[in-house]
Parts: structure tokens; sequence; C-alpha cells
């Protein structure tokens, strides 16, 4: 039975051996995925970083780089730091949010009167 490539050998045209290291993350239907990841780290460079960590990492490793890819591509200037600083402008909003519905349940409950508010 014949072994269908992983997205890694079919995009460097190679032929997928049962030892490829690329086969277990980036199979043939995450050919973008894979893509995405050689254009920023390198075929080489990707196989040494999955290679540099244990078994039991790789899998987390290769999600790693593949968020940290498609972030770059989308924002190639700043890459993840931009989302970062927008992740943590928004949760500096709604933790402001939380405190003024904090301090009006608050107000609510010092009232006493047991009336909805509205």
């Amino acid at each position: 039975m014949a072994h269908q490539n992983c997205a890694a050998c079919t995009y460097r045209r190679k032929r997928c051996g049962p030892d490829c290291v690329f086969a277990p993350y980036f199979p043939a239907e995450k050919a973008e995925e894979f893509e995405k990841v050689n254009w920023l780290f390198g075929g080489q460079n990707t196989m040494n970083m999955l290679n540099s960590v244990t078994e039991e990492e790789r899998s987390r490793t290769a999600e790693t780089l593949v968020i940290e890819a498609s972030i770059r591509r989308e924002n190639p200037v700043h890459g993840p730091l931009e989302t970062e600083k927008m992740l943590r402008e928004q949760i500096e909003m709604l933790q402001k949010e939380m405190e003024i519905v904090q301090r009006l349940l608050h107000l609510h409950k010092s009232t006493g009167d047991g009336k909805d508010i509205g």
C-alpha cells in the first residue's frame, strides 16, 4: 500500500518515509499551514526545532509554529507583538467594565430595596 506524502514532503518534492519528522504534524491536508511555517522559518529550521524538543512536546511546538507563522503573515512588521498589544488593551477595557459592573452591583445591594435596576 502506497504511503501518502505529508504536506512538507509534497512541498519539498521528496518521498515521505516512515521516519519523517513532519508527517505527524503536517499531514497532506495541512499543506497551507506548512507553507506558512516554511515561509517564515524554512524547512530545515522547522525540522531542527521539532527535533530539538522531546517527542511529547513536538505537537505543541508544531502548533506554536503554525500560530506564529499565521500571525506573522497577517502582520509582517509587528507580528505577534501587535496581537498581544491588542489583546492586552481588550483585557484592560474589560477589566474596567467589570469594575463598573461590580460597583453598580454593590450600589444596588447597599440600597437594600430589593427592586431590580432598570
